[in-house]
C-alpha cells in the first residue's frame, strides 16, 4: 500500500460537521474522547474544546489530518504538552474519517502527529492512553513504533462498564520508556 501523503493543520470550525458525522454513536464517542464531550458532539462543544486549546497555546492543539491528494479532512487528534519541562507530548482524540479506515490513514496520521511532536514541539518523548479493549488501534500505535508501558492510572466507566487504559509511548530516539 503507497504512503498516504498527509498536511496537519488546526481544526476549524469549517470542520465541525465532517466530525460530528463520524460520530455515530455514544459508546464509538466514548472510545474516542473518553468523557471530554457529552453525547451527542455539538458545534458548541467543539468550540469550547478549542478555545481551551487556544487559551493554552502553544501548549495544546486540536488538528486535523488532510489528504494531499484529496484536499479533503481524514482523521483528527489532540496533542499536548503534560509536563512543566516540555519534554513529553500526548496524543489523544485519535479519529479517522469512516471512509478512510482500514487504508493506512491512521498510522500515516499518527506518524505525522508524531514527528509534530518530536519535530516542531521539541518533546523528547510522546505518549497516548488506549483502551485496552481497541486492539485496532494498539496495532496501529505499535505500528508507529509506539511500545506498550503498561496500565494507566485513568480509569473510565461507560454505562456500568470499567474500562481499563493502556499506555504506549515512544521516545524520540525510537524505543518505549
Amino acid at each position: 500500500m503507497p504512503t498516504q501523503k498527509l498536511e496537519l493543520a488546526p481544526l476549524t470550525p469549517d470542520d465541525y460537521t465532517a466530525l460530528i458525522s463520524w460520530v455515530t454513536d455514544e459508546k464509538s464517542q466514548a472510545v474516542w474522547a473518553a468523557k471530554t464531550f457529552s453525547y451527542p458532539l455539538t458545534r458548541e462543544d467543539l468550540d469550547d474544546f478549542i478555545a481551551l486549546c487556544l487559551a493554552d497555546t502553544p501548549h495544546r492543539e486540536f488538528m486535523k489530518a488532510i489528504d494531499k491528494d484529496s484536499g479533503s479532512m481524514v482523521g483528527v487528534f489532540s496533542l499536548k504538552r503534560i509536563d512543566s519541562m516540555g519534554h513529553t507530548g500526548h496524543l489523544s482524540m485519535i479519529m479517522v474519517s469512516p471512509e478512510t479506515r482500514g487504508q493506512g490513514t491512521g498510522s500515516a496520521m499518527v506518524r505525522a502527529a508524531l514527528s509534530r511532536g518530536f519535530d516542531t514541539k521539541g518533546f523528547r518523548r510522546m505518549q497516548l492512553y488506549v483502551f485496552d479493549f481497541n486492539t485496532a488501534a494498539k496495532k496501529c500505535y505499535a505500528a508507529c513504533g509506539m511500545a506498550h508501558e503498561g496500565r494507566g492510572k485513568m480509569k473510565m466507566t461507560y454505562k456500568g462498564e470499567e474500562w481499563k487504559v493502556e499506555v504506549m509511548g515512544i521516545s524520540k530516539n525510537g524505543g518505549g520508556r
